[in-house]
């Protein structure tokens, strides 16, 4: 079925045949959006196809001369994001081999894509060195797979094995920002924390024997995963 969703929205450059302009931009854009929500957690499959065929169909308008430079930019630019959005959802799929192989049914389990850390993270600025990581738990234990320097790491916790989680903050001041002139024209990236004095963000720590395993996320998918785990381990 969401190999059918990705095949039509794949093919949205072809309603150039019909409407250009403007009101072509708004109506891809939007079914590109939805596109995006109906496919998320679905694998990376349908994202690598939808993205394949935006490219190809948009190729195709082209060259019968139906389109033009901007609107191809734009599509392909689309399609770079897609296939961005698919890198993320093959690490999910690989994780759900791994459970599999482990004899696990993957139907059970929820999954997030999130940062992993080896070690304790005692400031925010060691944030930049977790890598990305896929995290899966269910009734039967946790499951996370990352790629580090030595290669990729895949691991499948039971319960019993974690001593000790939970919750940490890590909190940094940060200089009051005034406001510039470029900011009229770049949008700062830091925006949504210039006024705060302080920045405030979340993760979660897991103690298993003499390893500190430690996952970032933003704090709604970290209190998730955090609450489920205090539900297994009554």
């Amino acid at each position: 079925m969401y190999l059918l969703v990705s095949i039509f929205f794949g093919l949205i450059p072809l309603i150039q045949f019909f409407i250009k302009g403007w009101y072509f931009f708004g109506l891809s854009s939007i079914g590109l959006i939805v596109s995006y929500f109906m496919l998320k957690k679905r694998g990376a499959k349908p994202f690598i196809t939808e993205g394949a065929l935006l490219l190809i169909s948009q190729l195709f308008m082209n060259i019968i001369g139906l389109s033009n430079i901007p609107i191809f930019l734009y599509i392909s630019l689309a399609a770079v994001l897609i296939f961005v959005a698919s890198r993320d959802e093959k690490i999910v799929d690989d994780l759900k081999d791994y459970i599999k192989e482990t004899g696990h049914s993957k139907e059970n389990w929820d999954f997030e894509v999130c940062f992993f850390g080896m070690g304790q993270i005692k400031n925010i600025d060691q944030l930049t060195n977790l890598s990305t990581a896929a995290f899966g738990f269910s009734d039967k234990g946790i499951a996370f797979n990352t790629k580090l320097r030595s290669g990729y790491y895949t691991r499948f916790i039971d319960y019993n094995e974690i001593d000790d989680f939970g919750m940490f903050k890590l909190q940094k001041k940060q200089e009051l920002y005034y406001p510039k002139i470029r900011d009229m024209f770049i949008w700062p990236s830091n925006m949504s924390t210039m006024h705060k004095p302080y920045i405030n963000t979340y993760g979660l720590y897991l103690l298993v024997g003499d390893e500190s395993l430690t996952f970032y996320e933003s704090p709604s998918i970290i209190l998730k995963i955090s609450e489920h785990l205090e539900e297994a381990r009554r």
